[in-house]
């Protein structure tokens, strides 16, 4: 009897479980997606390195899907809440009809594991069909092997995701068993007529408050753009005030204009007495009071997500298109000089490489003890952040021959300057050695005096990398080098084949040789999958959290919005009374759902487009000048998402009004 009234009851509140089934349909596909990852990788012909960094992401991402749990546990909860607070009258009947609250309980149960079966199959058939295009994307981030691709279904992900959800479901199942149990049956019959507590709050409290909480985002607003290179003067930890700023800023913001929403636009009376504006606003400002805190979460959940997919899709943008910038050669090999046999020998002897080298040079650097990093900077030295330390290390020197041979291998600006000039070589805060440039700096270096060139200073790089942090080198005349003690040799070579078994063989082969301590060796093809790696990982946890958080967002605000459509039935039947025309009622529906679907947005918005700024000037040190396709992507994906909740939240609240 119980089962076929659960089964009777979906039934009919289908539209009422839409936003419940969507997200818990969404939940569960994303969270089988992320963690069919090994499943995914196993089918990949990758080589080692990329294999450790494939079980680095599965290792990372078991550990952030507990996190994700509690995330889509919490959100399940309250669309729980939801659905039991729109049919209270319904139990109140049933109990007025003789059914016990164990009863009850019991059906409220069944009906849940019913829906939660029912999310679950359906969401692991999309996982199973969507993680086919992960693996696709798996691939492309790695380079890997698409010959041996074959169809993937991870039982391992399949349990981990059907335990997961079983225990929120059983959570889900208490909680609701707990709230019924608790309600009278008295108040589940009058719940329709008593909404939520609205305070009146003072107009000018709230002015002074939201004048305050405009002064503190702009504060926050200012530390990370205008105002970075004073921040970071400070230590690290500095970077928690702006961060706090925010975050207490867009509490005020939402507190204070819930207060004046309804003051501000009843000034404007053409506009507020048009239509149903009155209505409008008078809802608008009843769903923000009653969900300040609730809102601000949102906000900057958006916010975050906004952040770190623009960021983490940059990112990934510029190191798979940096990959020939910064390792134009297949090989490099840094070695101190000392005594004994050269590491660079060891190398150049070995029959394999020997057999297989197109072309070869090597650069030599010399040091001057009485020349070091503060001393290439004059006296901006005093001036240069905190952020930027190691002032006593000592600054490399080349001569302009071995520069001018390393720029046609890497595309580089050549240097022609006069005598007792020199010229910087920089591509890792660069604008330290602009500003000292500017200044005309004299620089004293193996006893002779020497000014900037024409040039000044140029970006560029040495040793080859994913991403080259050259603190700076200078490049001088060589007669100022003759007779000098060579301090470091860089080894340069390109392989004359480009087979992928010969240069397995050869960098195994090197890998066996017994290299000094002070020596370092990297090849394009090792930093190809190290980079490859590391951008997959960041990229995968921050579009795992990303879209979680969205999905989490976009769902609350659509559960509050029909929680508050279900209490406001009767104002809407009151309209009709009045004469209002049903297309004039939904109008003001769809108008009202927008407006609440972007008040949070909106700020977030605001919020991102300085915290990019910010992102922009940390990613900007690493070389990433353009973020801009990271961020068009985010955006179109959040307003997918976005889109979606809005729009079958304002179908099922026509359904709730209309009914």
């Amino acid at each position: 009897m119980l089962c076929k009234l659960s089964l009777a009851n979906i039934k009919k509140s289908i539209k009422d479980y839409a936003i419940y089934f969507v997200t818990l349909v969404l939940g569960v596909c994303i969270f089988y997606i992320f963690n069919s990852i090994d499943s995914q990788s196993s089918m990949l012909a990758v080589s080692n390195r990329q294999n450790e960094m494939i079980e680095l992401l599965i290792n990372i991402l078991s550990y952030v899907s507990v996190f994700v749990t509690f995330i889509l546990g919490f959100l399940i909860i309250y669309a729980s809440r939801f659905l039991i607070k729109k049919r209270n009258k319904e139990f109140g009947i049933y109990m007025t009809l003789g059914m016990s609250k164990r009863k009850i309980s019991l059906l409220l149960l069944l009906e849940t594991f019913i829906i939660g079966l029912i999310s679950l199959v359906v969401g692991l058939f999309l996982g199973v069909i969507l993680s086919q295009v992960t693996s696709v994307f798996v691939a492309n981030m790695f380079e890997a092997d698409m010959t041996k691709y074959v169809f993937v279904f991870s039982s391992s992900a399949m349990i981990k995701t059907a335990i997961y959800f079983a225990i929120i479901y059983l959570i889900v199942m208490i909680f609701n068993t707990i709230v019924v149990s608790k309600n009278k049956l008295i108040n589940l019959l009058q719940a329709s007529k008593r909404g939520e507590n609205l305070k009146i709050k003072n107009p000018y409290i709230c002015i002074l408050l939201f004048i305050v909480s405009v002064l503190m985002l702009a504060s926050a607003y200012y530390m990370v753009t205008s105002g970075i290179e004073e921040l970071t003067k400070h230590e690290v930890g500095i970077i928690l005030l702006p961060i706090s700023l925010g975050i207490v800023g867009t509490l005020l913001f939402f507190y204070s204009s819930s207060g004046m929403i309804l003051k501000v636009v009843s000034r404007c009376k053409n506009f507020y007495s048009k239509g149903l504006n009155t209505f409008i606003f008078k809802q608008i400002n009843s769903k923000i009071n009653t969900m300040v805190v609730s809102i601000s979460v949102i906000c900057i959940m958006l916010f975050l997500t906004l952040c770190l997919l623009s960021s983490s899709l940059s990112l990934k943008n510029y190191f798979n298109n940096s990959i020939n910038k910064y390792a134009p050669v297949d090989l490099n090999l840094y070695e101190e000089v000392s005594e004994g046999e050269s590491d660079i020998d060891k190398f150049l002897s070995e029959p394999i490489l020997k057999n297989n080298i197109k072309d070869k040079f090597i650069i030599n650097s010399y040091t001057d003890s009485n020349f070091r990093f503060s001393d290439s900077l004059g006296d901006y030295a005093k001036e240069v952040p905190d952020l930027i330390r190691n002032h006593n290390v000592l600054v490399k020197v080349v001569g302009e021959k071995d520069y001018n041979l390393l720029a046609d291998y890497y595309n580089l600006e050549k240097v022609n300057q006069n005598e007792n000039e020199y010229t910087i070589v920089v591509d890792f805060n660069k604008f330290v050695y602009d500003e000292s440039v500017k200044r005309n700096t004299t620089l004293h270096i193996f006893d002779r005096d020497l000014v900037p060139s024409k040039k000044g200073v140029i970006e560029g790089f040495m040793e080859i990398g994913a991403n080259p942090s050259n603190m700076g080198f200078v490049v001088v005349k060589d007669d100022l080098l003759a007779g000098k003690d060579v301090y470091s040799k860089l080894l340069l070579i390109n392989y004359s084949t480009s087979d992928k078994e010969t240069v397995e063989n050869i960098e195994k082969a090197l890998s066996k040789i017994d290299i000094k301590g002070y020596s370092i060796y990297d090849t394009k093809k090792e930093i190809k999958e190290s980079s490859s790696g590391l951008t997959t990982i960041i990229t995968f946890i921050c579009l795992y959290v990303g879209v979680i958080f969205l999905i989490s967002s976009s769902a609350i605000l659509a559960l509050k919005e029909l929680s508050d459509c279900i209490d406001d039935r009767d104002k809407y039947r009151i309209l009709r009374q009045i004469g209002v025309e049903e297309k004039d009622i939904n109008k003001a529906l769809f108008k009202q759902t927008l407006i609440f679907f972007m008040t949070p947005l909106i700020l977030a918005i605001v919020h991102t487009i300085f915290g990019l700024k910010f992102a922009k000037w940390i990613l900007g040190s690493m070389g990433v000048d353009n973020m801009l396709s990271g961020v068009i992507m985010t955006f179109v994906f959040l307003l997918i998402i976005y889109l979606i909740y809005f729009i079958v939240t304002y179908l099922c609240n026509k359904s709730i009004i209309r009914d």
